[in-house]
């Protein structure tokens, strides 16, 4: 009798310290269904392409529509690598395993690593056959990662592609298996601060946005350059025809407009879009260290809003004169000079955490050459407030998913009002 109690509550025991445990380390989906959508750091990313979030190419065996996918070519054999930022991230994990199924178009050498809040773990390596879904369980020792790790990133990659090989990678259903609720993950760094009990206080510089000149403030290094579009030869030709510091091509100019003026965009494209207007812009420089470098401005911003866990998000400007070429006859045989002005804004991620967030403009990320500013006012919901450099903007939005921010600029007799498109968390 003393046996058979002794054995029941062994294993009320038992199963009440399961019950605690199961309390204390749960698994915790990253990407499912296509639900949680995340995005790519730029800072350091060697892939082709940026990631579609919400890919259909149809079902595979093991994998079934919507999942991540990464494509496409280079004209040189090497690595391609990113680093995933998820909104569940930054979570603590001690031991437990990294889930994620993933799929590749060619045969092909394919990494996974974590990135914590001060470290990387060491990449685990699995060879993917073409067209064949592997459903991936990776224990964290088999990372490295012997005990408790804060997990911000999740790391993957393609190792030693060839050259011109179209290559597409697919990865869905990214769990890790043991969270910890109750931990604190705390980043810090030179130019935010952050006490568990208030909000991110942001430091502004004291940069002229004028200024060529930025130094490296999050990232360990200043980025280098846009590669230039004009040769020497072709920049001299073109400066005999435009005291202009930018020369563009009509077709450039006009995506350059129908971006700025979109009424509808996904999140995803909005983030993109002072990137890839500034990329367009500045790469056909006739001459070289005319503005603040545009991709130093944006890895920075982008570092901002991720150390801040996306509630603190630096502002995007631009504000530069440029030329295009325009046909002068039908046949387009030759072509004039046309004045153009790109004023635009933009955000670096494509979603904030929570209703309420800072919306800092810091004359660090404004590129000009203009000795006087542009004014800038924020709308969200109907609601409007300026903003000048040197400060910021709390922005509450009504409700989660995707929101709109009119952005009003006004610089001399150039007025635009912009839409971007974030999603709320």
């Amino acid at each position: 009798m003393m046996r058979r109690m002794f054995k029941g509550v062994a294993l009320a025991g038992a199963l009440l310290a399961l019950d605690g445990f199961a309390e204390e380390c749960k698994g915790v989906a990253l990407y499912s269904d296509g639900s949680d959508n995340g995005q790519m750091i730029e800072t350091g990313r060697t892939f082709p392409e940026s990631p579609e979030w919400k890919a259909n190419w149809g079902n595979f065996d093991g994998m079934n529509a919507p999942y991540i996918r990464l494509s496409g070519m280079k004209n040189v054999q090497g690595d391609w690598k990113g680093l995933l930022s998820f909104p569940s991230l930054p979570l603590h994990v001690d031991g437990g395993m990294l889930r994620l199924k993933v799929r590749a178009t060619q045969n092909a050498k394919f990494g996974v690593w974590l990135k914590g809040t001060s470290s990387e773990s060491r990449v685990y390596y699995v060879n993917l056959t073409a067209d064949k879904t592997q459903s991936l369980e990776i224990p964290l020792e088999s990372l490295g990662v012997t005990g408790s790790m804060d997990v911000a990133n999740v790391g993957v990659g393609l190792f030693g592609v060839p050259q011109y090989q179209y290559t597409t990678l697919f990865i869905d259903e990214v769990e890790l298996s043991c969270t910890k609720s109750g931990s604190s993950v705390v980043s810090s760094s030179s130019s935010v601060a952050f006490d568990n009990d208030e909000r991110w206080e942001y430091e502004f510089s004291n940069v002229e946005s004028w200024s060529v000149n930025r130094e490296a403030r999050l990232l360990p290094a200043v980025e280098s350059e846009f590669s230039a579009a004009y040769s020497p030869q072709e920049r001299n030709a073109l400066l005999s025809t435009t005291d202009a510091d930018f020369v563009v091509s009509m077709l450039d100019h006009l995506k350059i407009v129908n971006s700025i003026r979109a009424k509808e965009k996904t999140a995803q494209k909005s983030r993109l879009s002072w990137y890839d207007n500034l990329y367009t812009v500045v790469r056909n420089r006739l001459r070289e260290n005319v503005v603040a470098n545009p991709k130093q401005l944006y890895f920075e911003a982008e570092a901002i809003a991720a150390n801040s866990d996306y509630t603190v998000i630096p502002l995007l400007v631009a504000d530069l004169d440029y030329v295009y070429s325009a046909c002068s006859d039908a046949t387009c045989a030759s072509t004039r000079n046309v004045n153009a002005h790109l004023l635009t804004a933009g955000l670096p991620t494509s979603f904030v955490r929570g209703s309420k967030v800072s919306l800092v403009l810091d004359p660090y990320f404004i590129v000009t050459k203009q000795r006087e500013l542009p004014s800038v006012s924020v709308c969200v919901a109907g609601s409007c407030k300026s903003v000048s450099p040197g400060n910021q903007l709390e922005l509450e939005f009504p409700s989660s998913g995707l929101q709109t921010i009119v952005v009003k600029l006004k610089s001399g007799d150039q007025n635009v009002e912009q839409k971007l498109f974030v999603e709320v968390k």
